[in-house]
């Protein structure tokens, strides 16, 4: 769980279909009301304390500048990774986009 790529298992997403209102209950109760947090941090919660899903972390997958990025992250052109972030503009996005890394047929979907 990364704000910028979250990837669920299908048992996870079954599982937090079925666990979503313990979980706001929970959490309702924990803060005493509303816990503030943002969607990635809820989810995250909910599922690790209060659902009992394991967590499996894969930093690989994310290309990221604040996170110790290798050289030329942001040209996208290494195929070994799923995501690439953050792209403040348009032009930088489009110029992700361009490079290859990016199947043809997953191109109509941006």
């Amino acid at each position: 769980m990364h704000g910028p790529l979250e990837v669920f298992s299908r048992k996870a997403v079954q599982v937090w279909s079925e666990g979503a209102q313990h979980c706001q209950d929970h959490f309702m109760k924990l803060c005493s009301g509303d816990c503030y947090w943002g969607e990635d941090l809820f989810i995250d919660q909910c599922l690790m304390k209060v659902l009992k899903i394991e967590r499996i972390n894969d930093y690989n997958l994310l290309a990221e500048d604040h996170c110790d990025p290798e050289e030329c992250w942001d040209t996208c052109r290494n195929q070994s990774k799923t995501a690439f972030h953050p792209f403040k503009s348009e032009e930088g996005y489009l110029g992700c986009l361009s490079n290859g890394s990016v199947r043809e047929e997953d191109k109509a979907f941006a």
